[in-house]
């Protein structure tokens, strides 16, 4: 053999897939094809920046709405102090029977609903979803205290081992799920006014009117007030345990609104530049003037 037929021999590609029904060397079986998401998040964030608001313009709404919020809570207070020297509340067991007369099966499915998505099997993960959400769409500060609403279990915990007020019991009203804690205050009504009510509050300050803000406040708005007589209807808590749900979870609550307030100023200061520490918390579109 000559050098010259070497050399094309050596050049001459080696045909892998010459045998038939024989996959080449390493092949493994085929990988899916996953769909390109990038484009529907990048679209989803572009739509978030378009209507919302400027930082700035969230700052002034979001003090308005908490000046607000803390003159109603203010005359709530004196009710939390009255259910904290009572064994019950004035209108307890009234209350409680009067609700649990209506036994219409689709009131009592609604309430049943509205209280089961409020048990940690789904708190937990529409807590961290709706963070992830507000995460992809460049909403990175108010993901962050969404996640920290979870922390008004922590109150709720303490102020029930301190108070230690039994649940109602079959004896004297009609019990649908037996909880072995203490009932005062609700635990539902707590995580319900600070997982929904920060929503509603990002919601109302960094977005514009539309119909889908709108409808999203709704049915936040709708939880919220839902909550409490759902848990008195299933017989999990008295009048009084609710009331002081939305007391404690409402002061709660408003720190959380501070605490949010002042991060939010100080990434969207009224003169001067974002801190350039901060500038990964600013909100999509946002630039400093």
């Amino acid at each position: 053999m000559s050098k010259h037929n070497t050399d094309e021999d050596l050049a001459t590609p080696i045909d892998t897939h010459s045998s038939v029904g024989s996959p080449p060397t390493g092949a493994g079986a085929p990988q899916p094809l996953l769909p390109d998401i990038q484009p529907v998040i990048t679209d989803a964030q572009r739509v978030a920046a378009s209507t919302s608001v400027s930082g700035r313009k969230a700052v002034s709404r979001g003090t308005m709405y908490m000046a607000f919020y803390l003159w109603l809570l203010s005359g709530a207070v004196i009710l939390s102090l009255i259910a904290r020297r009572t064994q019950f509340f004035p209108g307890d067991k009234s209350i409680t029977a009067t609700l649990q007369k209506n036994r219409q099966p689709w009131l009592r499915r609604f309430f049943f609903a509205v209280s089961e998505i409020g048990f940690p099997k789904f708190a937990i993960p529409q807590t961290i979803g709706v963070a992830g959400i507000l995460w992809a769409l460049k909403f990175r500060l108010e993901a962050f205290f969404v996640l920290f609403t979870s922390s008004a279990t922590l109150l709720n915990a303490i102020v029930k081992r301190v108070i230690k007020r039994p649940r109602p019991t079959q004896e004297l009203v009609t019990v649908v799920k037996v909880i072995n804690e203490p009932s005062f205050p609700s635990g539902h009504v707590m995580y319900y006014t600070n997982f929904y009510g920060l929503i509603i509050y990002i919601l109302a300050t960094n977005w514009r009117s539309g119909r889908i803000r709108n409808s999203l406040i709704g049915i936040c708005t709708l939880l919220i007030t839902s909550i409490g007589p759902s848990r008195i209807y299933l017989g999990a808590h008295w009048p009084s345990d609710v009331a002081a749900g939305y007391i404690y979870g409402g002061l709660w609550f408003s720190g959380i609104m501070a605490l949010y307030l002042r991060v939010k100023a100080w990434i969207h200061p009224t003169k001067g530049k974002t801190p350039e520490v901060a500038k990964q918390l600013q909100q999509p579109g946002d630039v400093d003037d």
